[in-house]
């Protein structure tokens, strides 16, 4: 991860929290109360649409910092028409706060939450707080959290194995390792929903490699006037 990535990555987060939200704030954009992997219908057919952001003119009394908005919108044009900026392609959900964005932007998330859930085998409390540390939402925290339980569950053993021969995140052909497509089959579709912010529908380069074609491309350019 580039410095330049690193702070702007950090500043976003420290302008993004979830408290700065105003009304309406889009309803999947909370915490994920109960466990999605329990029920099989999920997750719900997603609608082709754009999250966007737009900052308000109000200031939060208590830190000063501007307030926000998110919104779903059909088409890019139409976020641009309401004078809103795309944040990520797909619903606004529980990690879609620019607080999550700066946590995204900054650092190599597949290490860092792969160690979280190291220690959630020893204590779900340690896991929690291993990903308070990365900086996420309290919200996103949810999902991330029900994530790796549910790959724990379904892929503990060929992931085990994948650590213990070290793996590389890609095969010689491209694709995933074993671990990473057990997660992406068992886990993802849940995870993208409910979470709907991706590195992939981010436009954020990973270090794991994927099709061009499962890339949304973007930047990221939120003026915030004078800080």
């Amino acid at each position: 991860m580039r410095s330049g990535q690193s702070s702007a990555g950090g500043l976003v987060r420290a302008h993004g929290s979830p408290d700065l939200l105003e009304e309406p704030i889009p309803t999947l954009v909370d915490y994920v109360k109960t466990n999605p992997y329990d029920d099989p219908s999920n997750p719900p057919p997603s609608s082709d649409v754009y999250c966007a952001m737009q900052w308000s003119n109000a200031t939060d009394p208590d830190t000063g910092l501007r307030r926000y908005k998110l919104g779903n919108f059909n088409s890019e044009d139409e976020a641009g028409a309401a004078n809103y900026s795309i944040t990520h392609k797909g619903h606004c959900g529980s990690c879609s706060t620019l607080q999550d964005l700066g946590v995204y932007i900054r650092q190599n998330l597949t290490d860092s939450t792969r160690n979280c859930g190291k220690e959630g085998v020893i204590s779900s409390k340690w896991q929690h707080e291993c990903l308070q540390k990365i900086g996420f939402s309290e919200q996103c925290i949810t999902i991330w959290s029900y994530n790796i339980l549910n790959t724990r569950d379904k892929c503990f053993w060929v992931c085990m194995w994948s650590d213990l021969r070290n793996e590389p995140f890609n095969k010689p052909d491209g694709s995933l390792n074993d671990c990473l497509q057990c997660d992406e089959d068992n886990s993802g579709p849940n995870f993208k929903y409910f979470s709907a912010r991706t590195r992939r529908n981010s436009g954020i380069p990973s270090s794991i490699k994927r099709p061009g074609s499962q890339r949304y491309y973007m930047e990221h350019c939120y003026w915030y006037g004078d800080l």
